[in-house]
């Protein structure tokens, strides 16, 4: 099996359990709406949908990237040369692995910090570690998909 086929299926893995996150939120709060309408709402509904967000991100920032779903405006990078333009995005998409790196490192130590004492939150007393491992996991996705697209801006910058 090749990378992209890993790729594929990681990203349709990803794709169904941030949709199951989706859905959680939605039934979440839509049970709470009607729970407060019979003075009986759902215990700690905000922090649960929360933590679902946190699911919903951590597949959506990536494979954002890897589909190229961002909205661009090339106002001057659309009139520079291929080759120019294949450095100039290979610094930006450096800058980005950068930042996403540092991200994703202090969501794993937060995250092991969590875990190492079993962090809950205050209303629902749901673990947070779970949750702020999949947030640091779609991290280092991220930073795989920025890697990607460093490699193939600099190829392109350097083909002639």
């Amino acid at each position: 099996m090749r990378g992209t086929d890993y790729s594929r299926r990681l990203f349709a893995a990803m794709l169904v359990g941030g949709s199951l996150a989706v859905l959680a939120m939605m039934v979440v709060v839509a049970f709470n709406i009607f729970g407060r309408w019979l003075d009986h709402p759902i215990t700690g509904a905000i922090e649960i949908a929360g933590l679902c967000g946190a699911i919903v991100a951590a597949v959506a920032i990536p494979y954002n990237l890897k589909e190229r779903r961002s909205v661009v405006v090339d106002v001057l990078a659309s009139r520079l040369p291929d080759r120019v333009r294949g450095f100039f995005d290979t610094f930006n998409f450096l800058l980005c692995l950068a930042a996403a790196g540092l991200v994703a490192w202090a969501a794993w130590r937060e995250a092991l910090h969590a875990a190492s004492f079993n962090e809950k939150t205050l209303v629902a007393l749901a673990p947070t570690s779970p949750f702020k491992i999949i947030w640091a996991t779609g991290l280092v996705i991220l930073c795989a998909v920025l890697v990607r697209d460093v490699v193939a801006a600099f190829r392109k910058g350097v083909r002639r």
